[in-house]
């Protein structure tokens, strides 16, 4: 009777299986960090508070991930961690109790277009081989009987309904799925306390999953955009949030933030996908740090905030044909007693202001310097603000207003050869990124209607220019006349 020879490759494999049916990993201790890596904080896998030594650091911002919740959906830009704190929790878990987990994308052709890498590499982080088997097509748990299968919703409807039994559904680079997709995978996952993941950098916001998984949420987010209630939990998370931000990363991100600055809002900023002729000022303007003249005409531009809005004010002028924005003051439900602090900081307080000024107030108030010295114009709408901000110590007034006077405006603006802001007008530089014109959502036709929305710097900026801009629903060309004139010192 010939005997077989068991390869060492097949023996191999039979020990690690039986190794890890024997071999149960050590519970998670989730680490809390905020953004200078310290560890604020140490749960448990259910995320109770321990003292234990933390095993898995998590970013604070994505600590709610631990928490159950139905439906829990993180989106943003590259480099937030939300894909490896994703892996981090669900190894976590799959190593203590019973997870039966469904990894999922639109299309997946094959396993390398699925995140069973990012699983892989987890584990052998974590130094947890010995209690996970990785298959060619799955990930087992012996131990706790988890298992991690990888599938591709488009055209798999059947398939998917043969996970029923799953206790968590985690749909990565979701900003792709289909309604219909979606249609069938949400009754499909109904375990009880089972839950559905979502990650994705936002594409466009006409996509399914935008529209039906926070379109209904859109209001509530926060300034942080994010919300939870009983059923789901949405967080958006951005580079700004990743503690462990490599330095090569950071390299790459400064490259296209100076030279492609509207891909650079979607890309890492998880803003939506803009059409460079979507956008109002495309072409029109760029990011660079610049020295400003000292005997420089300025053009100051107050917006006034109403509910979630921020109260603004930008300082600007121009040389040659370029306009120069090089000052911001930005400031959500800022009082009206403060705004003082929020335009001029401690430049030129007068009488009772320098009572009310506290150490705090430095650092929370910087100002734009000279705002108490020149004009500002201001947006119409609020009288009373404006009269009001007068008495703190500015030459304030307001800026005229008709109809299209919002187009004539940007027809000025656009004018210009081109606008330059400086790097530290952040929200200014937000705003021109994403100011844009709206978009039939059934043909995709681009419409001759400005959307109302990340505008607040931008009208500033047209009211400060009032007087230049005096089109009357014609626009106005900016002539060499009016450039000389508004390169005159007051």
């Amino acid at each position: 009777m010939s005997r077989r020879r068991i390869s060492n490759a097949a023996i191999s494999r039979v020990e690690a299986y039986f190794r890890g049916i024997t071999t149960k990993a050590e519970p998670a201790v989730f680490g809390i960090c905020n953004m200078q890596r310290e560890v604020i904080r140490c749960v448990d896998i259910d995320g109770n508070p321990t003292d234990a030594t933390p095993t898995v650091l998590i970013p604070a911002k994505l600590e709610r991930l631990i928490y159950p919740k139905r439906k829990k959906i993180v989106y943003g830009g590259r480099g937030s961690a939300k894909t490896r704190t994703v892996v981090s929790i669900l190894t976590a878990r799959a190593s203590a109790q019973r997870e039966r987990a469904l990894c999922l994308r639109e299309i997946q052709n094959s396993i390398e277009e699925s995140s069973y890498q990012e699983l892989v590499e987890e584990i052998e982080r974590r130094d947890l081989a010995d209690s996970f088997v990785s298959g060619k097509k799955n990930i087992r748990v012996p131990a706790t009987r988890s298992s991690f299968s990888f599938r591709g919703l488009y055209r798999n409807q059947r398939g998917i309904k043969g996970f029923t039994k799953a206790s968590i559904a985690w749909v990565d680079e979701a900003d792709s799925v289909t309604r219909e997709s979606w249609g069938y995978l949400m009754p499909t996952i109904r375990e009880p306390g089972s839950e559905i993941w979502v990650t994705f950098n936002p594409n466009r916001e006409t996509d399914a999953t935008w529209v039906d998984l926070i379109g209904p949420y859109v209001e509530l987010l926060d300034e942080d955009g994010c919300y939870e209630d009983d059923d789901v939990l949405i967080i958006r998370c951005n580079y700004t949030d990743n503690p462990w931000f490599t330095d090569e990363l950071e390299l790459e991100r400064a490259t296209m933030e100076r030279t492609d600055t509207d891909r650079y809002n979607w890309i890492w900023l998880g803003k939506f996908n803009k059409r460079s002729d979507e956008l109002v000022f495309s072409g029109k303007w760029r990011v660079e740090a610049f020295e400003t003249p000292q005997k420089a005409r300025f053009f100051f531009g107050a917006d006034w905030g109403f509910a979630k809005d921020p109260t603004t004010l930008n300082r600007m002028f121009v040389k040659g044909n370029t306009l120069f924005v090089d000052f911001e003051a930005h400031g959500r439900k800022t009082d009206l007693d403060d705004i003082w602090k929020l335009f001029a900081g401690a430049e030129g307080m007068r009488g009772e202001q320098r009572t009310k000024w506290k150490p705090a107030d430095a650092l929370k108030y910087p100002g734009i310097p000279g705002s108490r010295r020149w004009p500002i114009k201001a947006d119409c709408a609020r009288p009373e603000t404006i009269a009001h901000v007068a008495k703190q110590g500015f030459s304030i007034k307001a800026a005229e207003k008709w109809g299209g006077s919002v187009e004539d405006g940007i027809a000025f603006l656009r004018g210009f050869d081109e606008i330059v802001i400086h790097p530290r007008c952040v929200e200014t530089i937000k705003e021109f990124g994403l100011y844009s014109y709206k978009i039939d959502k059934i043909t995709g036709d681009i419409l001759p209607i400005i959307v109302d929305a990340n505008n607040h710097h931008i009208d500033g900026i047209r009211y400060g220019l009032d007087g230049y801009i005096r089109g009357k629903g014609q626009g106005m060309r900016i002539t060499g006349e009016a450039l000389a004139q508004m390169r005159t010192a007051a």
